[in-house]
């Protein structure tokens, strides 16, 4: 790659372009927007997503591990289990 050009962009489906420099991938909607980016940095990969719908599904269980999670919903937020549910910490705010 020559510095300062723009690496070649994979042309996908739907109007969707990849690209590959460096230690970055993108995935481009049709107008720009990044919908998929990876980041490979010296503490590991950044993986961003920014899409329409995301769905998780694991037959056997999905584990999140980390320092901080936050969750924040303009709309309605649902959560449902049909055994125990289990919330612990040292304060629990509820309203």
């Amino acid at each position: 790659m020559i510095a300062g050009m723009a690496a070649p962009a994979l042309e996908l489906d739907h109007g969707r372009t990849l690209t590959a420099e460096g230690e970055l991938v993108e995935v481009r909607a049709p107008d720009g927007r990044i919908e998929v980016r990876i980041r490979l940095t010296e503490d590991g990969p950044v993986l961003e997503l920014e899409s329409v719908r995301l769905a998780l599904r694991a037959s056997e269980g999905i584990e999140v591990d980390t320092t901080d999670f936050e969750v924040r919903a303009a709309g309605e937020i649902a959560l449902g289990a049909e055994g125990e549910v289990r919330v612990t910490g040292e304060t629990i705010h509820l309203n």
